[in-house]
């Protein structure tokens, strides 16, 4: 199981869906405006892109380029919700308290929820792998540059459609 994130535009041809259909279970189908990332644990990149689609009833948000290239490197979002990281948070709280008592505890890193840009949530995710974090991390640069060329095209901002 896994997020699919599809790029929509006006105008897009039959031939441009199917690309991003062929794309499926690839890390390098940002070029033609498919994502994917699979549930094997946060942080999720995805979410934090295409947050508004992830929020919306019907899976989709029509969210302007310059949002999605902020989000890249820039804008912070939490990389899960607060109530999927209830435990973590926990955990965290009850190590401050230790550490306030004067007792050494040894933390457990960053929050997932701790705010994260897309290229911080794809570090994470891939720690053990730079080969796949670089690839990752390539595919959804093209992704938003897609989305760049394509509402400079248009004149409207793309459309993010989310699956899981």
């Amino acid at each position: 199981m896994g997020i699919d994130v599809y790029l929509k535009w006006p105008g897009q041809t039959q031939e441009e869906r199917l690309a991003q259909e062929d794309a499926y279970l690839s890390l390098d189908g940002g070029s033609g405006g498919y994502l994917r990332e699979s549930y094997s644990g946060g942080p999720y990149a995805t979410k934090i892109l295409a947050r508004e689609s992830f929020e919306s009833g019907s899976r989709e948000a029509e969210i302007p380029a310059a949002i999605l290239r902020e989000r890249l490197t820039s804008v912070t979002e939490p990389a899960r919700s607060p109530d999927i990281d209830a435990g973590h948070r926990a955990t965290r709280q009850i190590a401050e308290e230790f550490e306030a008592s004067g007792a050494e505890v040894r933390h457990p890193g960053p929050s997932r929820t701790d705010p994260m840009t897309v290229e911080e949530a794809v570090l994470a995710r891939y720690d053990s792998s730079p080969e796949l974090a670089s690839a990752a991390i390539k595919s959804f640069r093209a992704f938003v540059e897609l989305a760049e060329r394509k509402e400079l095209e248009t004149g409207r901002a793309c459309t993010l459609s989310v699956a899981y």
